[in-house]
């Protein structure tokens, strides 16, 4: 005989759920996805011990006569389906026709399911894929499904299986995912009795997802929507506020299924340019419609992975639509909310003085250790705002007095709704990158020579970086030549850093280089080079202790720049706080 023989189907079938049965909450999709395909707009899922002992899911969908019960437990059996072509043209969730098959195989599934038009339903009982029990029963139109004792017969891939909670978690996740996808259905999810979801159908994303992940997260998020040939896009994202350590928080869908499509991670991480800090990803919930044949859901049993045909053009819409949002935003300062917030009255004008954000000559008179000059926060002034008025950060904070200093660290200014505390620092950092920005950007940057040259040495695999990037520090205004085989020559630099010491610039532009490190997530080399000096040179530190009118200088700089609201590293540079923060603090009511 020979070594090559055909598996017999009850092993086959195990093999089969292999590929869709990873954990329970892979059998809670199949299901679910399956209700969605059938018209249901009210789902119920209860769990137990993380879906190891129980998984049952209710729906009212179209329901299935007995023949098409018996059918849908045989491998390869599907209504989404007919012929090669369909796969090109794919708008339902499940299309396999493994899913149930796979399920019954490594548990005890039982399936009640009656059409509208019929008079009794159908009852099919299945044990490690065998039939066991088929009858007639009473029950709605509709599909329930009951999965008990998941891998009973499989039992080392169910020592696999995580904790109860971990796996709920799993589920958890899961319906998130698919609630988000389908606004118009309610679901309810339980987990030992107790009903831990209960989403009422909506038309408005942000309902939904205020009702998943909170007023407060919701109330974070901006609008998106674009549109161009062959691809549409709309959705939420994020404030930097919200962003995370993970993409935990990142839901993308194609076609309402939810994918994993690191391409168009990527576009959305692009449009968050200079507005996070490294390794932070942004928050966002995205709907792509493609034209199905332009997607192949085919790729991955689990039909989580997706190929896209065109997407560089995709990730770029998604880059440039997240990009202008942001910039249209104009108010991307994160805000302080206490715990069960509760909206304050309407605020009036009456609960301020005039409007006064010159300082007080009371105030200037007084004695205050003084260290940083004002000529450091005068360095890069572009323009005098106008004193007499309430000062504008972007369009969601308006200045009205500056009162102090924290710590020596932070600004503590008012605010016509309540108060904003400023990190001086990474204030004082962006203030000073746009400056050399504008500068490095412009088409001759003013270059300063140096009345004693400097000479450089590095080693061999620095000189060959530098070689290489000489004629970029050239465009930014720096004069450097070769000076025999491991020395450079510096003869001038930008003029806008005259005071500082180019060869500590360039020895730590070179040394970043050399070992691969971003000091921040910006692009292009001339952000990159412009934040590390705007951090490295003479900018207001923590613990600087600041005048009154260094401080009011420095808002009114920052007020000029293009984006207040972050550093160059993404950190922020305020941080709101409402009236009614402060009110709940002290117990007072309005």
């Amino acid at each position: 005989m020979g070594k090559i023989h055909v598996l017999s189907e009850h092993v086959a079938n195990k093999i089969a759920a292999g590929e869709v049965i990873e954990r329970p909450a892979s059998i809670v999709k199949e299901l679910v996805e399956n209700s969605l395909d059938a018209g249901a707009d009210r789902i119920e899922i209860d769990i137990k011990h993380g879906g190891k002992s129980l998984i049952r899911v209710a729906d009212n969908g179209f329901g299935m006569t007995v023949e098409d019960a018996q059918l849908a437990l045989q491998r390869h059996a599907t209504s989404k389906i007919e012929k090669a072509e369909d796969l090109d043209h794919i708008a339902s969730f499940g299309f396999r026709g493994e899913a149930l098959p796979s399920i019954a195989a490594v548990s005890r599934l039982t399936l009640q399911t009656r059409t509208a038009d019929a008079s009794a339903g159908t009852e099919l009982a299945v044990e490690g894929g065998s039939l066991v029990k088929a009858k007639e029963c009473p029950t709605a139109a509709g599909t329930v499904i009951e999965v008990r004792d998941l891998f009973f017969n499989t039992p080392a891939r169910r020592k696999f299986l995580k904790q109860d909670t971990t796996e709920f978690g799993h589920i958890l996740d899961m319906i998130t995912c698919l609630a988000l996808a389908n606004l118009h259905v309610r679901f309810v999810l339980s987990s030992g009795g107790k009903a831990v979801l209960d989403l009422v159908p909506t038309r408005e994303l942000s309902v939904r997802a205020a009702a998943i992940f909170g007023n407060d997260w919701a109330g974070q998020t901006l609008p998106v929507q674009s549109e161009v040939p062959h691809a549409k896009l709309s959705g939420l994202i994020g404030k930097p506020s919200l962003a995370s350590g993970n993409r935990a928080q990142q839901f993308l869908f194609i076609n309402h299924r939810w994918v994993k499509a690191y391409g168009l991670s990527y576009g959305l991480q692009a449009g968050y340019h200079g507005l996070l800090m490294q390794h932070q990803f942004p928050a966002a919930i995205l709907f792509l419609e493609l034209n199905p044949q332009y997607v192949d859901v085919n790729v991955h049993p689990t039909k989580q992975q997706v190929r896209l045909s065109h997407e560089a053009v995709i990730k770029s819409m998604i880059e440039k639509t997240v990009a202008a949002a942001l910039k249209e935003s104009g108010d991307l300062a994160p805000s302080f909310h206490g715990k069960n917030e509760r909206p304050s009255a309407a605020f009036h004008g009456t609960r301020f003085q005039e409007p006064s954000f010159g300082f007080e000559e009371r105030m200037a008179s007084h004695s205050a250790p003084l260290k940083v000059a004002e000529a450091v926060v005068a360095d890069v002034v572009m323009q005098k705002v106008d004193a007499s008025q309430p000062l504008e950060i972007g369009k969601g904070i308006r200045i009205t007095r500056v009162l102090g200093q924290v710590h020596r660290t932070y600004i503590l200014a008012e605010t016509a709704e309540g108060y904003v505390v400023v990190d001086q620092h990474a204030a004082h950092e962006r203030v000073m990158f746009e400056a050399l920005m504008k500068n490095f950007e412009s088409e001759r940057p003013a270059s300063q020579g140096l009345l004693l040259e400097e000479v450089l040495e590095l080693h061999p695999r620095q000189v060959e970086i530098l070689k290489k990037k000489l004629p970029f520090l050239a465009q930014l205004g720096f004069e450097i030549e070769l000076f025999g085989e491991k020395a450079f020559v510096v003869r001038g630099l930008p003029a806008i850093l005259k005071d500082e010491n180019p060869v500590t610039i360039i020895k730590q532009f070179v040394d970043e280089r050399e070992a691969g490190r971003a000091q921040t997530g910006l692009t292009s080399a001339q952000e990159d080079v412009s934040a590390m000096i705007a951090c490295k040179r003479k900018s207001v530190k923590a613990a600087d202790p600041l005048t009154l009118p260094a401080m009011q200088g420095l808002l009114e700089q920052l007020a000029l720049c293009k984006i207040p609201f972050n550093c160059p590293h993404g950190r922020p540079c305020i941080v709101k706080y409402s009236l009614s923060d402060l009110e709940k603090q002290f117990k007072r009511k309005l």
